[in-house]
Formats: C-alpha cells, structure tokens, sequence
C-alpha cells in the first residue's frame, strides 16, 4: 500500500473507459468510503445512485448535453450524487446557517470517492455539465431535490497513460504565517 499522496498522484480524471464492467463489490466499498468521509454535525448530506446496465444507459443521456463528455459512452458505471438537506446541530445552523454545508460536504464525498475508486484499481471523472432535469426524471428523482454530480465510473482503457500533473506552483497557492 502506498502513502496518501502517492494515491493523489495516480488519481486523474480518466476519459478513456474500458466497456469492462465493475464489480458490485467495488460499488459497494465506493458506497461505503462516501458513508464513511466527514460532514458537517455529521449530517450526511448526500444519496447516492450507483447507475449501471440499462440505468447506466439513462445516465449517459444525461451527461452528455450538446455534445459533451463523449467518453460517457462507454463508461459501465455512474455515481449520481443527490443533494439531502443538512442538518444541523441547533447551535450551528443558527450561527452558520447561511454556509452551504451540504454542498461543500458533497465536495468532500466526491473527493473520498475519487480517491478510493483510484485504490480499488478505478478510474473517475467528475461531471458537472449535466441534464439535471432528464436524471431527476430517468432516475425517478423528484424536482426538489438536486442531483449536484455525476461520477463516471470504471476501468480505464488499456494503454492509457498517467499524465504528469500540471498544478500552479505552491507559492500560488499557499502563504505560511507566523
């Protein structure tokens, strides 16, 4: 097993899927590493549809608006992230309620996905160009709630290559006071 940032290194966004499916059982630790990441008074905010076979199909629908993420189609398997409400111990949300916790915790659910589906020998790509109305409908997801992402899900294709990250410098991006 290698170190956290070792991990971080390998996990890239992966456009060029295998048609090979992904097991149940890796959709089942993905599932858990989202239940197991923090969250805001540990509110959870999310719900999670793992889309594969025909669902997958309907998926693909809607991630692939005006042309976009061609790669989709080969993709066998999605996450779809639903926003639910936070909730909040009393005190903090009437301090912080105007904080989109729920939102920021689906950032983190998203990052903890992406980085155990980069152990378990997966590849991602986050989709936020999405037909948010055809998922809510293909998905028998009502209108009130928001699906915020789309996780493509898989195997990359054989051959494809790691690239090297390109990352501002840290001097961009950090400051360290005393």
């Amino acid at each position: 097993m290698g170190s956290f940032f070792d991990l971080e290194r390998r996990r890239q966004s992966c456009r060029r899927f295998s048609p090979r499916e992904v097991e149940q059982e890796n959709l089942k630790q993905l599932a858990e590493a989202v239940r197991l990441c923090p969250s805001a008074c540990n509110s959870q905010p999310w719900h999670v549809i793992f889309a594969t076979g025909e669902a997958a199909k309907a998926v693909r629908a809607g991630v692939q608006v005006d042309g976009s993420n061609p790669f989709a189609e080969t993709c066998p398997a999605f996450a779809v992230l639903v926003e639910e409400p936070a909730v909040l111990k009393p005190a903090v949300a009437e301090k912080f309620g105007s904080q989109a916790f729920a939102q920021i915790d689906l950032g983190i659910a998203t990052a903890h996905y992406c980085l155990a589906a980069t152990d378990l020998g997966l590849s991602t790509c986050v989709l936020g160009w999405i037909d948010e109305a055809a998922l809510q409908t293909a998905l028998g997801v009502s209108p009130e709630r928001r699906i915020r992402l789309v996780i493509a899900t898989g195997y990359a294709e054989a051959g494809a290559k790691i690239r090297e990250k390109t990352r501002k410098p840290l001097s961009e991006i950090a400051e360290f006071r005393d």
